[in-house]
């Protein structure tokens, strides 16, 4: 992953300031690996991290990278939800034959 996103912002360019940031403070936290995804410029990013401590993950992305930008209005706090979130990893995608 964190290969991935070296590629990503120093290769092909498509990072930003503020996914540079939000993947540093994840890898500096505790992720074994981050980095954007979808579009970039802007986008998204995805953080492998131990089961154990996705609450304490999501509690320091919040304090550390959000709470500025709630600070600053460019983000309301009822919103984080849509912005920091857990998922599990799945099987995929998979072609089904009748």
């Amino acid at each position: 992953m964190n290969e991935s996103h070296h590629s990503c912002s120093v290769l092909y360019e498509c990072s930003c300031p503020e996914l540079e940031e939000l993947v540093h403070t994840c890898r500096e936290h505790g992720a074994l690996g981050a980095r954007l995804t979808g579009a970039g410029w802007g986008g998204c990013a995805v953080a492998l991290v131990k089961e154990s401590i996705v609450p304490s993950k999501i509690l320091n992305l919040k304090e550390r990278f959000y709470q500025s930008r709630i600070d600053k209005g460019a983000i309301n706090k009822n919103d984080l939800g849509l912005y920091v979130f857990a998922s599990k990893p799945s099987s995929g995608a998979a072609i089904f034959k009748f």
